[in-house]
């Protein structure tokens, strides 16, 4: 009687349940610590700008706000559709970016990636959850959670293309890109070098699948066309970027990997030296019963890591150049980064504890408290909670002033709408008059003799930018006898002002 041979990638059934069910504790835990750190907090500063264009009367008006904004389009046209159903509360603008991050961590489960075997598969979707910043991206109203999903679909896709160069893979990888691209304009670096990866391996062939650039049209016919206002945002005035330097640059890489501190580095940097050791002592003399791959696949999973490796390098590179980075633009290279860690471990320890070990170092190294602190210092840029004072206050006119560089190049009717969004969404709406401030500004003074005795003054700053209030900071004994209210930390802060009693 013939029997079936057992393949040698096969667990057992108990192992596989095992796998499954100890992934799935850890998946709810980090699903569970997001909800607990992110809960109760105010919209911040970026996030209230996601709210003042999604909630836009009409589709004309969305879209000025969309091409006056710094960002593409694709994020706030899917914000604009969520938020027409489920309204624009703090919860209701969070929640599409818990979707993506947790749809993003399980992507690579529900579609596999070429070459990478189901345990390793397994451990990449676990980093993916327990990635430290997408903590933060998962509970705010911005674009990178999307663009994370993005990214991991892209990835995915271009390693599909890689071992199966045809047309209907081409088109989803370059579809994928492009919507990358939409989300997040620093997307179209690792679309570039997969490109240009793809007609260097593949030759005549991907010569062949020239109709896919057409799936690239949306996102440069979108770049053509706001590129005067981005043209704004790059004046040397004007932008925000910290000038790179080596400090500034190890930072970024280890937001890139997920390091919470360099101590994390070191535990991380520890368990794949583990995995090496353990494939040394404990495996030595027995054969490797590692089931054989395609070698396309595994190359083009290493083709995969190189190619994120050399964007990271470039993006650093660039920005020495010229101040063009912070660290979440990164978002689109975090995926193939830490697929790398997770085939480095794999390779050394085949179902050993130097690939399982990632998990644990990763997952202990979040520290609950440190990131809901972490989130709480990022809500002192908000002017929610001033917004609700001053409404409090039964305030009809405010003067709203975002004491920041950028503040000079922003049109004065989107200020407007920004500075007036809380009033508006409460049922509320307010006037608003627009105060921009200067290095060298005493806006103390300037903001009173705006507002008069019948208006409440918001004022927004960071002091660690060009700022007036680098300079002058909110000053409370300058301001009479008005209710005030200041919340601030050591460089960004809101102080708001009621108006005069009478």
């Amino acid at each position: 009687m013939r029997t079936r041979a057992s393949r040698p990638e096969e667990a057992p059934i108990f192992d596989r349940w095992a796998s499954f069910g100890l992934a799935s504790l850890v998946f709810i835990a980090a699903f569970a610590l997001r909800l607990w750190a992110g809960r109760d907090l105010p919209l911040w500063f970026d996030e209230s700008w996601t709210g003042m264009i999604v909630t836009q009367p009409n589709w004309t008006e969305f879209w000025r706000e969309v091409w006056l904004d710094c960002n593409p389009p694709l994020y706030y046209f899917v914000m604009t559709l969520w938020a027409s159903i489920f309204g624009a509360s703090d919860i209701a603008l969070r929640l599409p970016g818990l979707i993506f991050t947790t749809a993003a961590a399980l992507l690579p489960l529900i579609w596999p990636i070429p070459g990478l075997r189901r345990p390793a598969g397994i451990v990449w979707a676990l980093l993916l959850y327990l990635w430290y910043p997408g903590f933060e991206i998962s509970v705010e109203a911005r674009c990178y959670g999307l663009l994370l999903l993005l990214s991991v679909a892209q990835l995915i896709a271009f390693n599909k293309l890689i071992v199966r160069p045809a047309l209907r893979e081409a088109w989803i990888w370059a579809g994928l890109a492009s919507l990358a691209a939409l989300t997040h304009y620093h997307a179209l670096l690792i679309a570039g070098l997969q490109g240009v990866a793809l007609l260097v391996w593949h030759r005549k062939k991907a010569l062949g699948l020239w109709p896919a650039a057409l799936a690239f049209a949306p996102a440069f016919g979108w770049l053509a066309i706001h590129a005067p206002r981005l043209a704004d945002y790059a004046r040397p005035d004007v932008a925000w970027y910290e000038p790179m330097t080596l400090k500034l640059a190890v930072s970024f890489v280890q937001y890139a990997m997920g390091w919470a501190n360099s101590a994390y580095g070191f535990a991380l940097c520890a368990a794949v030296l583990g995995s090496i050791l353990s494939a040394l002592v404990f495996r030595r003399g027995k054969a490797r019963t590692q089931p054989a791959t395609s070698d396309v696949a595994t190359k083009a999973l290493h083709l995969s890591v190189l190619l994120c490796l050399g964007a990271l390098a470039v993006e650093l590179s660039l920005a020495f150049a010229r101040p063009i980075l912070t660290d979440r633009y990164l978002v689109p290279l975090v995926p193939g980064i830490l697929l790398g860690l997770v085939m480095i471990a794999e390779k050394w320890d085949w179902k050993g504890p130097g690939l399982v070990a990632l998990v644990p170092v990763y997952g202990v190294a979040l520290g609950p408290h440190d990131l809901r602190q972490h989130l709480i210092l990022r809500t002192e840029y908000s002017y929610q909670a001033a917004s609700e004072f001053l409404r409090k206050h039964d305030a009809k006119k405010i003067v709203f002033a975002w004491d920041h560089r950028s503040s000079w190049i922003l049109d004065r009717g989107s200020m407007a709408k920004l500075g007036g969004f809380f009033f508006a969404r409460s049922g509320h709406p307010v006037a608003v008059t627009i105060m921009v401030l200067r290095p060298g500004d005493n806006a103390n003074i300037l903001l009173q003799k705006a507002a008069g005795e019948t208006s409440g003054v918001v004022w927004i700053y960071n002091r660690a930018r060009l700022s007036s209030a680098r300079d002058i900071p909110p000053n409370p004994l300058s301001w009479g006898n008005r209710a005030c209210n200041w919340q601030h930390g050591s460089w960004v802060g809101t102080f708001a002002c009621a108006p005069a009693p009478r």
